[in-house]
């Protein structure tokens, strides 16, 4: 990477890879110098960070900075787990927002992007990242929710009978902790009117239509529709992209470029489906997803810089997370999708690919319609993880990103993170992941390793010229749901055999 690039320091959302090194990974590819914190100051697992520390840091990295790309949950919570758990006073994680005013104040032509998450609402029972009484009520407070939401919205509703489930401790401090949350959502609204913050990212996290999370979201819309900032202020589905979309951002705006970005779908009435862990169409999140990066979305696809193709929400819904017997559907959607990614590629134009078909992975079908038909190697982007705004946001920001890459550094560094988010995507979590799990068995780094590299070998171009680099496997915060692994070149000549 030229040491002529922008500067961006990120402050993100923790320290798993997908808001660390896959960001490193797109901003290598675009250019860009991207500046983490130390090691030191973002704890694994959901442990809550040196907030002071991180303040301070990020108000030194700021000086010579190109932009900042801050995440809120971590300047005020100390990170993505601990803003769900913490019981701090409203006064003191405001008051960590004043050093994004010092910023301003000492660099007022400085971007700054920042983004912040509404609290989930997780359907089942087990704490997890959840206060400790999830483990016992997390189902009813799921169904509490919708009850709350409809009776919110005129609708038939049974508050009282799904509150009496739940001991009203628990329910008081749920909500005195969502009031907290919201009050800080609508700090950040201020500063973005206060001219403090340039863009931001309000980022709704695993919901459903009828939730309260759909009500916070609303509540939030109308204050941005009053103060008039809907250009600058997005509140729509996502969580851990938001770094890799706003760090692209800031490269894009630096290069002075605003991409127009067309979609492909071969079925648009399935854009109007809602995907798993969302509360609005998918066509939604893509807009929202094009106005954060800083591109617009175009009609005509001969007057792209980028296609997006999407392969929507299937029937019936499917989570590879869940667990091992999943329904089959039939190939022929994704090997139309792949047919037309074909004609679009021949006709000179970058495409990146969107698999929203199914949560928490790829659908099979379509990664090997794409190998079958040698495109791979030729894809300005693709994603498939977790949640349809996580993969949309970062599908788009691989795809922006490949736009930036000049040179054959940056044209390496891109086929690098090309083939970590299919080996991730579709060899993990989709496949591996999959048959651990189905096996009962414990997911150990090193059989992982192996079969990692068995699905590496199947891919193809441009998989062949990366090997995983040994003993780099490892699950970052000790559970099955996210993995770390290293690619590395290997030397011509040599195999990863």
């Amino acid at each position: 990477m030229s040491d002529s690039g922008p500067i961006v320091t990120l402050l993100p959302l923790d320290d798993r890879p997908v808001n660390t090194g896959h960001v490193a990974g797109l901003a290598a590819t675009a250019g860009t110098r991207l500046r983490l914190p130390p090691a030191g100051l973002l704890p694994a697992g959901g442990v809550p960070a040196d907030m002071d520390g991180t303040s301070r840091w990020l108000e030194d990295a700021a000086g010579d900075s190109d932009a900042v790309v801050v995440s809120v949950n971590q300047l005020a919570h100390g990170g993505f787990v601990a803003s769900r758990r913490t019981t701090e006073p409203l006064a003191r994680t405001l008051a960590r927002l004043d050093v994004l005013r010092r910023i301003r104040a000492d660099r007022p032509d400085l971007p700054v992007h920042a983004s912040v998450t509404l609290m989930r609402t997780k359907k089942t029972d087990g704490a997890g990242a959840e206060p400790q009484y999830w483990d016992r009520h997390g189902r009813r407070f799921f169904a509490l929710s919708e009850e709350l939401y409809r009776a919110e919205h005129g609708r038939p509703a049974a508050v009282a009978q799904a509150r009496a489930e739940i001991p009203e401790p628990f329910v008081a401090d749920l909500f005195t902790r969502r009031l907290r949350l919201h009050a800080m959502h609508l700090a950040c609204v201020e500063l973005v009117a206060e001219g403090v913050v340039d863009t931001l990212a309000i980022l709704v996290e695993d919901s459903t239509v009828e939730s309260v999370s759909t009500s916070e979201r609303e509540w939030l819309e109308s204050w941005i529709g009053r103060l008039g900032l809907g250009d600058r202020i997005g509140c729509y589905p996502g969580a851990d992209e938001a770094g890799a979309v706003l760090t692209t951002r800031a490269a894009l705006e630096h290069a002075g470029l605003r991409p127009k970005v067309a979609l492909a779908c071969l079925d648009p009435d399935a854009l109007g489906r809602i995907a798993a862990y969302e509360d609005v169409p998918v066509r939604d999140t893509i807009a929202d997803q094009v106005a954060a990066i800083g591109a617009v979305l175009v009609e005509d696809a001969a007057h792209a810089d980028l296609v997006l193709a999407v392969h929507p929400p299937g029937l019936p819904p499917r989570d590879w997370c869940s667990g091992p017997d999943q329904p089959e559907r039939p190939s022929g959607d994704a090997v139309r999708l792949a047919a037309r990614a074909r004609e679009l590629l021949e006709a000179g134009l970058p495409v990146a690919v969107a698999d929203v078909a199914d949560a928490n992975g790829a659908d099979p079908a379509l990664v090997m319609a794409l190998r079958g038909a040698g495109l791979l190697p030729r894809l300005a982007g693709y994603a498939a993880w977790n949640t349809a705004g996580n993969t949309i946001g970062s599908a788009l920001a691989q795809g922006c990103s490949r736009l930036l890459a000049t040179g054959d550094r940056r044209l390496a560094e891109h086929a690098r993170t090309l083939t970590h988010r299919l080996l991730d995507d579709w060899g993990y979590q989709t496949s591996a992941r999959r048959g651990f799990l189905a096996a009962g068995t414990a997911l150990r780094p090193d059989q992982v390793e192996r079969e990692l590299g068995e699905l590496l070998a199947d891919l193809g171009p441009p998989a062949d010229k990366f090997g995983i680099a040994p003993g780099s496997v490892c699950f970052p915060w000790d559970r099955p749901f996210e993995i770390s692994f290293a690619l590395e070149h290997l030397e011509e000549g040599n195999d990863r055999r």
